[in-house]
Order: structure tokens, then C-alpha cells, then sequence
């Protein structure tokens, strides 16, 4: 079965980053989610300048938030602390994030998009999950 959803630009981007964090959080990677926690209204880290650049409190939050996450993930796997294997939607996710970040490249300005092939984000599909790739096309209107 198939389904054709017609969506705006600004809610691709959001289903793309709810898509990356269940991801991540399925896979046991925090750093990023607790970084846009703790960061939340504050530019990106790499972009932080003036006050923000030496803010202990905004680290140590983070930092904080990491450790609750990674705390809970072990409490959720034992004995190991870790899961055994890949969650079954991994591959599905990943897809959806990389057919979402490739269209957004497509759609970008000649002039803030990366030399094609350079990212994952200008290459073309590289399926890995078990469900046929996502097909995004753009519609004008």
C-alpha cells in the first residue's frame, strides 16, 4: 500500500528532524538531542560566539541532559546497557532523513547548497531499510 501526502516545505523540515531524533534516541545517540535541548533558542554550538561561547551553565546542562538519556537507555537494555541489534525501523528512518536532507539540497539556492556528491545530502538514494525508498517531489503551485 501507498500514500501520497502533500505538505509544506516547513513541515518536511519538521517530520525531518522528528524523524532524526526517534532515530537517534532509538540508537542510543544523545549528544545531538541534548545539545538541541539545552541550545534551544541559542544558535548552533559551532556558531556561538560573544556570550554564549564560554557559558558553563548551558555545557553542564547539556552535559546533564546527555547523562539522564544514556542513564535511561542503559536502564532500558539490561543486562548489557545496550541494545543488542539495530531497532527494526533504523533503516526506515534513515531513509526518510535522507530522502527528506536530499530534497531540501535540491530545492536550496545555487548558492548555499554543497558541491554535489560531496554529503549525503547531495548524493543521490542510498537505500537501507527493508521498505521500498521514499519518493519526494517538489510541486509547485
Amino acid at each position: 500500500m501507498k500514500y501520497r501526502i502533500e505538505i509544506s516545505e516547513e513541515q518536511l523540515r519538521v517530520i525531518g528532524l522528528a524523524v532524526d531524533e526517534y532515530m537517534r534516541l532509538r540508537m542510543g545517540q544523545f549528544d545531538d538531542l541534548a545539545e538541541d535541548l539545552a541550545y534551544d533558542g541559542i544558535p548552533r554550538v559551532k556558531a556561538l560566539t560573544g556570550k554564549y561561547t564560554y557559558d558553563t551553565a548551558l555545557q553542564k546542562r547539556c552535559s546533564n541532559i546527555k547523562n539522564l538519556f544514556d542513564a535511561a537507555y542503559k536502564m532500558a537494555f539490561p543486562p548489557r546497557g545496550y541494545r543488542g541489534r539495530q531497532h527494526d525501523s533504523w533503516g526506515t528512518c534513515i531513509d526518510l532523513v535522507h530522502a527528506i536532507e536530499h530534497q531540501q539540497w535540491l530545492d536550496a539556492p545555487e548558492d548555499k547548497k554543497e558541491a554535489p556528491g560531496t554529503t549525503y545530502r547531495s548524493h543521490g538514494p542510498v537505500p537501507l531499510g527493508r521498505e521500498p525508498y521514499p519518493k519526494i517531489e517538489r510541486v509547485d503551485e
